[in-house]
């Protein structure tokens, strides 16, 4: 069975074709950000769309590629970490398809 563009259906977080999975990081940064500082955070987590700022927290979505869910979770984390050394934040998995 294939989908409309004539891929094979996701099983598990999987691609069937041997694809990776596509994942979809939250990650939010729980520290006051001037506009450069979010500037230069999106771009070195390769966050994509416009950043949502509040008073107390900057919000980037930052795709990436992963076999599953725990392993697009860990290397969530792990490039937030990579990234963001020195600042509070958290990361959530969104999606996995």
């Amino acid at each position: 069975m294939r989908d409309l563009c004539g891929r094979r259906p996701a099983v598990g977080g999987l691609r069937l074709n041997g694809l990776m999975a596509t994942y979809l990081a939250r990650i939010t940064v729980h520290d006051e950000l001037d506009l450069e500082s979010i500037l230069g955070m999106a771009d070195a987590l390769g966050a994509v769309g416009t950043p949502g700022v509040t008073e107390t927290a900057t919000v980037f979505d930052v795709p990436g590629e992963a076999p599953d869910a725990g392993v697009a979770t860990v290397a969530a984390a792990q490039h937030a970490a990579d990234v963001l050394d020195g600042f509070e934040y958290e990361v959530l998995v969104l999606e996995i398809y």
